[in-house]
């Protein structure tokens, strides 16, 4: 089928196009069914060094996205095509032999996530000796409007405010040890087109910071995304993640979103406990490939 792919790095007047692409590419009565603008709203905190190694976009020959790779791991990536090239074998011979020259191929890797379903990428991992990985991620949906629910006096849920930049950080840090967000990516964070300042939400006991959720628009009338969410550790089984995240979901639904969609490990019991209670289903079970042993 498509003839003259081309992999660009991302410049930042071209974050917008592929940003709209991928919501684009999600059927609007869909579930976030493979990597979504949000996935890839949160890459672009990080500097444009680091950017171009971890984001890796494919053109056609009209200028418009075929491919969004999202290289948040060395080991890993996540891929989301664009429908129309879903089936092209040239693209997803471009895809695999880029990603087999980047990913780290230690500790038993590497490992890709293509679109679901049997696409010529899937094809393409199964022809080159991958196979599923074993370890499962839940793929979670629930439908928006939310079901009311009763609301806490504590956390006192806001959306975040300038002044709130340290302390976010640092309640980011407590919740994910490790994580790589810092003052100066959090800044760049909202500068992303799809930052949307009433979505990025922050819990609040007595001023302080116990609970963060940061939500993502899909398409018109389709699912959002919750990237990050989490709680400071002294909080945890206090109900504060639900708190902000029930409100995430009315923010949601105020603003057209029909559904909202999270991607946990199965392994993760914590996570997949809590997303339950709050009314969420697996709608499917994601595995990444990985070359045979």
């Amino acid at each position: 089928m498509g003839t003259g792919f081309t992999r660009r790095r991302l410049t930042d007047d071209d974050a917008a196009t592929v940003l709209a692409s991928l919501r684009d590419w999600e059927p609007s009565a869909g579930c976030g069914w493979q990597l979504q603008a949000g996935d890839l709203g949160w890459a672009l905190r990080f500097e444009p060094a680091i950017r171009d190694e971890q984001i890796r976009v494919w053109w056609d020959a009209t200028g418009r996205p075929a491919a969004v790779i999202l290289c948040d791991q060395p080991d890993s990536a996540r891929c989301a095509v664009n429908p129309a090239y879903l089936h092209d074998s040239t693209l997803a011979d471009a895809v695999l032999a880029d990603l087999s020259r980047r990913l780290d191929s230690a500790d038993g890797g590497p490992w890709i996530d293509p679109p679901p379903g049997p696409g010529a990428l899937t094809r393409a991992l199964l022809a080159a000796g991958y196979e599923p990985d074993p370890d499962i991620w839940l793929h979670l949906w629930r439908p928006l409007p939310a079901p009311g629910h009763e609301r806490r006096t504590e956390p006192a849920v806001r959306p975040f405010r300038e002044r709130d930049e340290a302390a976010r950080v640092a309640v980011q840090h407590a919740a994910f040890p490790g994580s790589s967000l810092t003052a100066d990516r959090y800044r760049r964070l909202r500068a992303v087109p799809d930052y949307r300042p009433e979505l990025d939400l922050v819990g609040t006991v007595d001023g302080r910071i116990t609970a963060f959720c940061l939500a993502w628009l899909g398409p018109p009338g389709g699912t959002a995304l919750l990237e990050p969410a989490g709680t400071h550790p002294d909080h945890r089984r206090r109900g504060h993640a639900s708190t902000v995240i029930g409100d995430a979901f009315r923010r949601l639904a105020g603003l057209g979103a029909t559904g909202v969609a999270v991607l946990t490990p199965v392994s993760n019991r914590a996570a997949v406990g809590l997303y339950r209670s709050l009314g969420f289903t697996a709608v499917a079970e994601r595995r990444s490939y990985w070359p045979a042993p």
